[in-house]
């Protein structure tokens, strides 16, 4: 289709004069014509093609932008799982945290509460959730946006509660 464009765009702009086999009068008078609207008709396919694309893309993006969001890792049977954001402290005792994710609109800190931007909020539980012998431990916010925190978090929260 490019290489059609092309040959029409050029015998377009040198009219045939003494060489009547390469256009007729006529074809050269529509030749602006067909160049405008084959122009046109490639933009209309890329765009297509385009979004095409886009969406098959769609769900391989989805999961780079939740593997660089989440992280999952098992520590000592428990599982851990691990979201970034921006977390607020929302518990009315101040030697206790509650984090609440500040996304939310409805997220108002406690007045002396404290707010950690861009960082990690574990939640760690061991068994099946709903069975006899499922246990959830309380999470914990990283103090950094580092990943390695998130292992040497857990592993003090399990430790801290282990029977």
């Amino acid at each position: 289709m490019d290489t059609l464009l092309t040959l029409l765009r050029h015998s377009a702009a040198h009219p045939s004069g003494d060489r009547p086999w390469l256009l007729s009068g006529r074809q050269a008078t529509l030749a602006p014509t067909i160049v405008d609207q084959l122009e046109k008709g490639l933009v209309s396919l890329r765009l297509k093609q385009a979004k095409a694309r886009s969406r098959r893309e769609a769900p391989r993006r989805e999961a780079e932008r939740r593997a660089a969001r989440e992280h999952h890792a098992s520590i000592d049977g428990y599982t851990v799982w691990g979201m970034s954001g921006d977390w607020a402290d929302i518990s009315d005792d101040p030697d206790r945290r509650q984090w609440a994710d500040l996304f939310h609109l409805d997220t108002v800190p406690r007045t002396q509460g404290e707010i950690r931007r861009g960082v990690w909020r574990i939640f760690i539980s061991k068994g099946r959730i709903g069975s006899e012998d499922s246990v959830v431990l309380p999470g914990d916010c990283t103090l950094t946006a580092d990943r390695d925190e998130i292992a040497v978090l857990a592993s003090r929260i399990i430790s801290s509660h282990a029977p």
